[in-house]
């Protein structure tokens, strides 16, 4: 994603060997139980994590398994990952602890250079209003709620009835 909103970052570290089954065991303990981490990081718009296997192919090793962290987020890239390692430092050793020359979140600018080198570039976003901040689609996402409430309380009034609660209604 660019534009005013922010930024995306796609990550793709490869898995220590042996370790993708822990990987996926941390993922699962802290992302997929309860709330995930990255909803403690603001301006988070969409956010995934997972350890990928390549498909099997014909070679002399097996193909290695690869941690994906991708995420749109308003901002910018050092500050949100700043937020994502003070907010969720635990987690991200969980799960990043298993891979290749992963430095942890004890120092920051040791975890931000790691996430830099693995980074990979963004070839699309799939941020439906990417000039939107996150409040504002939140915001958005309230009056359509509201508004559906509105609809469904005024649907068997006249024309006249109808626009009459609209002018009482917009007026609350």
């Amino acid at each position: 994603m660019r534009g005013r909103a922010g930024e995306s970052v796609v990550l793709l570290a490869r898995v220590r060997a042996g370790e993708a089954a822990a990987a996926h065991a941390a993922i699962d303990e802290h992302w997929n139980a309860g709330q995930s981490p990255f909803a403690l990081v603001a301006g988070t718009h969409l956010a995934r994590l997972q350890v990928l296997r390549p498909p099997g192919r014909r070679f002399r090793r097996p193909p290695r398994e690869h941690l994906l962290l991708a995420a749109d987020f308003d901002g910018k890239l050092a500050d949100w990952l700043l937020a994502l390692r003070a907010g969720a430092a635990a987690p991200l050793d969980a799960v990043l602890g298993h891979c290749a020359f992963y430095p942890g979140t004890a120092e920051p600018v040791a975890f931000v250079r790691w996430v830099l080198a693995n980074r990979t570039p963004v070839g699309f976003s799939v941020i439906g209003s990417p000039g939107a901040t996150v409040p504002e689609v939140s915001e958005a996402l309230a009056l359509r709620a509201e508004l559906a409430v509105f609809v469904e309380a005024n649907q068997r009034r006249t024309p006249a009835e109808q626009r009459a609660a609209w002018k009482v209604w917009r007026q609350a």
